[in-house]
């Protein structure tokens, strides 16, 4: 598991219900606990570090799409990610 596992199988649990009410808006979650919607990321990522300091927290955009990016340097080889 990573860091967000819990979170994302969290919110990926209850995801239709967030798209009825909070669709675009921002989520903000922790463990097993939604905490609250934002209209920008950035107001979640403060609300988080205000609530959770710097520890791991999701914020994820509330869409019936998902968005993945790619970052074509590091899958070349170009550039390497050490963890």
């Amino acid at each position: 598991m990573t860091r967000l596992d819990k979170e994302l199988e969290y919110f990926n649990k209850n995801k239709e219900e967030y798209l009825k009410y909070f669709k675009g808006k921002y989520a903000l979650i922790k463990g097993e606990e939604f905490i609250n919607t934002f209209t920008a990321e950035e107001e979640a990522y403060n609300e988080g570090i205000d609530r959770f300091g710097n520890t791991p927290f999701l914020i994820k955009l509330i869409t019936d799409k998902e968005f993945i990016h790619m970052l074509p340097a590091l899958t070349l080889g170009l550039i390497h990610a050490h963890t």
